[in-house]
Parts: C-alpha cells; structure tokens; sequence
C-alpha cells in the first residue's frame, strides 16, 4: 500500500453524539458545493439538517486532538449488501492524503459491520483526480448521473395511439407487474442494477426498489402520472412518477424484449403533461450518462441538463460483482 503522509491522530465519534459538529460540516459542505456550481446543494443541506434534528443521522466525525471536527462520513444502511456513505473534509483538511488517511481509519475501525458499497460523488474541494485515484485503488468503479429538466417553454409532442397495445394509469394494485418488468429491465445490466441494490437476490431487489416507490421511500408516489403499457395483458413498458423537491420521473423502463417500438417515447409525454397538470412545471429525471440510447430519447423529446446537476458515484466492484476499474 502506498504510504500515508498523514497519519490518523484523534477519534471516530458518532455524529448523533456531536450534533452541533455535525451541522457545521453539513454547512460548509453544502457551501462547498454551491460554489461549485451543484444544482443539489441545498437539497443535501436541509436533508442533513432535518436527519440531525430528529436523531437519524448515521455517521461518524473525526475529531482532532484538539477537538474540532474535520471530516465527516454519513451512510444510508442499503438493505444486507451494505452501506452508502457520501465523506466531507473540512477546510483545510481537502487533500487526497488526508482522505486516504480518513478512510484508513474508517475501514479498520468499521470492518465487523455492513461494507461500504458505494460512494456518493467527489468529495468537495478534493481535485477529482486525486479523488479517482484512491477509489480506483481501492477497486471502485464510477457511474456519473445527471439531472433533466423539462422546461416549462417546450410543448408536448401529440402522442400516436396504437390498437395492439393497452396504455393506461399504473395504480397500487399493479406494484406486482412493476415489479416484475424492474426486474427485466434490469436483469441484464448489472451496472445499472448495482447503484439502488439492496440484496443480492435480482428478483427481490426489484420488488423492494418498487415497494419504496410506490410507498413513500422516494416521495409521494403519483399514479396519475404513472403510465404502463401492456401487450397481452402483460406490462412491457412503464413510467413513474415521484413528488420530490418537485415532480420526479423515478422510472422509465421497457422490457428487453420490446424495445426500439417507441414504447418510452409514448409514455413521457402522458406522464410529463399529468405532472404539469398536478402543478410541477419542469418535471425531472435522472439519467445514467452512459446510457447513451436515453440521454438521445431524452434529449429528443426536449429535456435539457439541470446545469450543476451531475454528480458520480463510485460503486465497489467486489461488493457488487461488478468489473473493477482500470486506473
């Protein structure tokens, strides 16, 4: 391993333990992310603000000897795979050997728990080269996803209807057929599948990822805006829709077997006209930037980039049974 040319000196504290600490490096991490131009900056700040407050913030401070906080690591628990965690370094502390030295820390001090299977983004005002580098050394591999926003200006395309297929509302009563067609959309693309898994069982995955849905995990679901076509009484097509710092199109998905039929060009107008109409003007999205075919669809249909909007991930490759990455 390569040296360090920062040792570790002071403690891990549990951030529920510090909570005044905490709020600070939530504050200047989403400062730091404002002047880098992050469309989510206040997103992060209130969501960490809130998790402090009513005591669910999961995380650990390293404090110095002399008793400031200068880093900060938070995680979400996904499901028995692992952790999510997102790290920040104080001002100051925004190197890459004080975050392989943090990081050190945190694998030796945490190895009987859950791993850490992702990464959320760049670690703010750490060069994204020297960030690259110590993940990729330790065989993470990175997705980079961005916001879409359909503006306000753009009309709808008039949407063709055609007599083979049945194209309708998607309600509670169809979480098993969402279910079932998430898993076939994603059953063939384990990068894809990597960054919301939860279990390594494909099938149940698919059912947890769409019961978070549809059941407040992700936001109020809106069936209105919710659209399913069916060929055969089989769903093949769908999209949903989330209410989340606005109206949200969490899924858009065809099965395998069914696609370059236009299917996800018919649904989006239907989903972002019902969202317009329940008053989100600008729907969004998030696309996987190396999902080319979408960001074309996308892009085609009108939507443009949230500037700021885009953010990495780095997802570990063992945990997930994923390739790992070449530096």
């Amino acid at each position: 391993m390569t040296p360090r040319s920062v040792p570790f000196t002071g403690t891990l504290v549990d951030a529920r333990k510090a909570p005044a600490e905490t709020l600070r490096l939530v504050s200047e991490c989403a400062a730091t992310l404002r002047s880098e131009g992050k469309s989510w900056a206040d997103f992060y700040a209130n969501a960490g603000r809130r998790k402090v407050e009513d005591g669910s913030y999961l995380g650990v401070l390293w404090i110095s000897p002399g008793g400031d906080a200068i880093a900060s690591v938070a995680w979400e628990v996904s499901g028995e795979l692992g952790r999510r965690g997102g790290i920040y370094l104080a001002e100051g502390y925004q190197r890459r050997s004080v975050l392989e030295a943090f990081l050190d820390r945190l694998e030796s001090e945490t190895a009987t728990e859950l791993p850490f299977i992702s990464w959320a983004g760049d670690v703010p005002g750490v060069p994204d080269d020297q960030f690259a580098a110590v993940f990729q050394g330790r065989g993470y591999v990175s997705v980079v996803r961005a916001d879409m926003r359909f503006p306000k200006r753009i009309p709808l395309t008039p949407t063709a209807s055609s007599p083979s297929v049945t194209l309708r509302n998607l309600t509670f009563s169809d979480e098993a057929d969402i279910a079932d067609l998430l898993f076939r959309v994603y059953a063939d693309d384990p990068l894809e599948r990597a960054l919301f898994a939860t279990t390594s069982d494909q099938r149940e995955g698919a059912r947890r990822g769409t019961h978070g849905l549809l059941h407040g995990e992700v936001g109020r679901w809106i069936p209105e805006a919710s659209f399913g076509i069916f060929d055969g009484g089989r769903l093949v097509a769908q999209t949903l829709a989330n209410e989340l710092g606005g109206g949200l199109i969490t899924e858009v998905g065809v099965d395998p077997s069914f696609r370059r039929r236009g299917f996800a060009r018919r649904l989006l107008p239907f989903t972002i006209r019902a969202l317009r109409a329940a008053g989100f003007e600008e729907p969004r999205l998030v696309v996987t930037m190396r999902n080319e075919r979408a960001v074309r669809l996308y892009l085609s249909l009108g939507f443009e980039f949230v500037p700021g909007g885009d953010g990495r991930m780095w997802l570990n490759s063992r945990a997930l049974g994923l390739a790992p990455a070449t530096p």
